[in-house]
């Protein structure tokens, strides 16, 4: 019996021997013949004519990747369901794209990122066209069509109608997730999504009207130089500031185009360019950007000087943080406070580009909306 198994073990071991060889014998047979497929190196070959891998660093530092402000709520573990996956996760995307909608009642089980594939079908199309670049119907009611940037505004628009949101409401039932949902960009680039008022008209900057790819054409422009840029700037990352050298940089590449001679302020936060107007009535004309500052601090700031911190059963308290539901269910806020409350959430919490993507719609907006809440605010410098 012991000798039958000796036996058995000696010829397996040779067995063994003779497949490893065959197997590296035919290893080396294939590798002598093996032939990069042409459609492939294109991307994947020494020289490609795409450039993934400096583009995947800049994904890298995106808020695709991280969770935009690395808020756990923007991951697609976390926002895998209840029609969230639509925008927060890759498979998600891809099943609105299909077919025009997602099931809310299903959560993804394996959730991802949206990354490269979510954007581009190279595999299906052989290069790196946009999956989905028709125009985009935001809840408003009105259309975004605005070139490559119609892809973006599938996600970052605010998902809200004001129009019916803003009414006179018991002041328990507007709750800590009331105003535009987070990203409304493509609301407010378009010209629209802001609490409108009765007998004021409304237009938008040049940005809107010159830019032939919207989102794409600036989120994506690429600094020059070995100094200037970091891959949390431009291309795929998308972002406009970012850290270089110790000091923080905004993408000027982004402006350059149409202003040749744009930098960025001292401060490095901020455009270099004026405003036409005191728009905030402070008493100095300052950098465009630091106007709309000023119209959101009226409405609310870090001294509790604002107007949504004075009024009567304030929405935000007097260091600036808001006040999700009052109590009594005796009061009632006015369409006029309901209005100021979604506009401030709109350009001050969720838009976050200080009017850069529609100036003259920010401003008209907030300057409308401080009047409305303060009669003596002279609002005689709004842009028409």
């Amino acid at each position: 019996m012991k000798a039958s198994k000796k036996i058995i073990g000696i010829a397996s071991l040779l067995f063994s021997a003779f497949l490893l060889t065959a197997c590296q014998s035919e290893t080396k047979t294939e590798t002598a013949g093996f032939s990069f497929p042409e459609e492939c190196a294109t991307c994947h070959g020494d020289d490609p004519e795409y450039q993934l891998k400096g583009a995947r660093m800049g994904y890298d530092n995106s808020g695709h990747a991280l969770g935009f402000e690395r808020h756990e709520e923007t991951h697609a573990y976390y926002s895998n369901g209840g029609g969230c996956q639509k925008c927060h996760t890759h498979e998600g995307f891809l099943e609105y794209v299909k077919t025009g909608t997602v099931d809310k009642d299903a959560y993804i089980e394996w959730p991802s990122q949206p990354g490269c594939f979510t954007c581009h079908k190279p595999h299906d199309t052989g290069d790196f066209e946009l999956r989905k670049t028709d125009p985009v119907k935001l809840a408003t009611g009105d259309t975004f069509d605005y070139g490559k940037g119609n892809l973006c505004a599938n996600c970052h628009q605010s998902r809200q109608d004001p129009g019916k949101l803003v009414v006179d409401t018991p002041a328990n039932k507007v709750s800590g997730h009331f105003g535009p949902h987070h990203g409304p960009q493509g609301d407010i680039f378009n010209g629209t999504g802001g609490a409108e008022y009765d007998g004021k008209s409304y237009s938008s900057s040049a940005h809107k009207l010159e830019i032939e790819d919207s989102c794409v054409s600036c989120h994506m422009a690429l600094p020059e130089g070995r100094y200037s840029a970091s891959a949390q700037i431009g291309g795929h990352s998308f972002g406009m500031e970012g850290e270089v050298h110790g000091a923080e940089k905004i993408n000027v590449a982004s402006c350059a185009g149409c202003h040749e001679d744009i930098k960025q302020d001292k401060s490095g936060a901020y455009y270099d360019y004026m405003a036409g107007a005191d728009y905030d009535q402070d008493g100095t004309v300052e950098i465009a950007q630091m106007e709309v500052l000023g119209l959101l601090e009226l409405l609310s700031n870090d001294k509790g000087t604002g107007l949504l911190q004075t009024m009567d059963n304030p929405y935000y308290k007097a260091d600036g943080s808001y006040i999700s539901m009052a109590k009594d269910s005796g009061v009632t806020r006015t369409k006029n406070e309901v209005a100021a409350l979604y506009n401030y959430k709109l350009f001050g919490e969720e838009d976050r580009s200080k009017g850069m993507h529609n100036y003259t719609y920010t401003v008209q907006v907030l300057t409308d909306t401080v009047a409305s809440m303060d009669a003596s605010f002279d609002a005689s410098n709004r842009p028409e």
